[in-house]
């Protein structure tokens, strides 16, 4: 009787659109503000959480606020943060350790520990800590690209203590404005950043280039959409255009959204946030969707070695999975849903080549790349 229900919700997520799928839900929400989240001997480190009114857990979004490593708090990132937060994101608006005073690589340590932070309170703000993203503008923007692109044996995770040590700093997703992604359009003897680096480029390369997001790219990576200002004179978007040239080779989902802004314009472009997040939400959901199918295929191909043929029908290749699998219904029935947040996908059962993705409806009534 189960697998019946669990075909017809099959058959149902993958027929139909949802009714309301070009109006995404807005969410009301509460906020926490003023929260420690790090100490040490001289410093403590708050943050404000905006936490959406919801019956599920919801995913996380990390909130990085800019200023040149040098100045700046979580309040510069109050209106993107109600705006991430109304679209149903646990936003975590941090603060960090600001140079001179601490210099790099304070700051990333700073946001590793918020990662682990939030991941293991996800249960106090009904979030969801395997769906944990970042945002950041500028420094901010490039903070959220060293979460992505770094993991522990880059030498980054800082004094790592209990209860945290459970959990990974690495994010499931990014979106970087204005952000300097590599430094090779830095003057050798610039001192622009000496404060942070303690020392030039010349004098201090390896710092440079252990700051330097675009460096890190490997194929593990999460899916990235940044964007940037034409006009921004104080990060050439040279220095983005290489990150996504890096992701690319490595075949992780990237875009690069470009507008006619200058660097402040271009943050108080709050749009630009929105059009990120549907492209990030459209790339993650295909990339759910294709594990999915992956996982689909695999199940076909079990079935075609211990019968010598492929299933003659879908229940046929759900009773096959539930027997010999240990795979519980319940997890069987997420594992062919593909509806998701509002994410629908059209999926046909070829006789050639096993099921793939015909169409793919977002949030935001778009149709998503193939």
């Amino acid at each position: 009787m189960f697998i019946r229900i669990v075909l017809f919700a099959f058959c149902f997520a993958n027929v139909c659109w949802a009714q309301d799928a070009e109006q995404p839900k807005r969410f009301k929400y509460e906020k926490h503000g003023a929260i420690v989240f790090a100490t040490g001997k001289d410093y403590k480190i708050k943050c404000d959480i905006y936490q959406p009114i919801a019956d599920e857990p919801r995913p996380v979004m990390l909130a990085i606020h800019g200023g040149a490593w040098t100045t700046g708090t979580k309040f510069a990132m109050l209106r993107h943060a109600r705006i991430l937060a109304n679209r149903g994101y646990v936003v975590m608006s941090i603060n960090y350790r600001l140079a001179p005073q601490y210099k790099w690589p304070a700051q990333i340590h700073d946001c590793k520990h918020a990662v682990r932070w939030i991941r293991e309170h996800a249960a106090k703000y009904n979030a969801d800590p395997d769906r944990v993203y970042a945002f950041g503008y500028s420094a901010g923007g490039h903070l959220a690209a060293m979460l992505a692109t770094t993991n522990v044996d880059d030498g980054l995770e800082g004094e790592v203590e209990e209860p945290y040590a459970k959990h990974s700093s690495r994010i499931d997703g990014l979106i970087a404005g204005g952000s300097p992604m590599e430094f090779s359009w830095l003057d050798d003897e610039s001192t622009v950043l000496k404060h942070w680096m303690n020392g030039t480029k010349k004098s201090t390369p390896e710092t440079y280039a252990q700051a330097s997001p675009a460096k890190f790219v490997t194929a593990d990576d999460p899916v990235a959409v940044l964007y940037h200002g034409r006009a921004d004179s104080l990060v050439p978007v040279s220095s983005p255009e290489t990150f996504i040239e890096r992701c690319q080779a490595e075949n992780i989902p990237a875009e690069l959204i470009l507008s006619t802004d200058g660097h402040t314009g271009a943050f108080g472009r709050t749009s630009l946030l929105i059009e990120s997040l549907q492209k990030l939400e459209s790339m993650l959901a295909v990339r759910k969707c294709k594990q999915k199918m992956t996982q689909i295929v695999e199940w076909m191909n079990q079935f075609h070695k211990a019968n010598g043929r492929k299933p003659a029908s879908f229940e046929e290749l759900a009773k096959f999975v539930l027997r010999t699998e240990k795979v519980s219904a319940e997890n069987f029935a997420i594992a062919i849903n593909n509806e998701r947040d509002g994410q629908n996908f059209v999926v046909r059962w070829g006789e050639g080549d096993g099921p793939r993705v015909t169409e793919a409806i977002g949030v935001d009534g778009k149709k998503l790349s193939k």
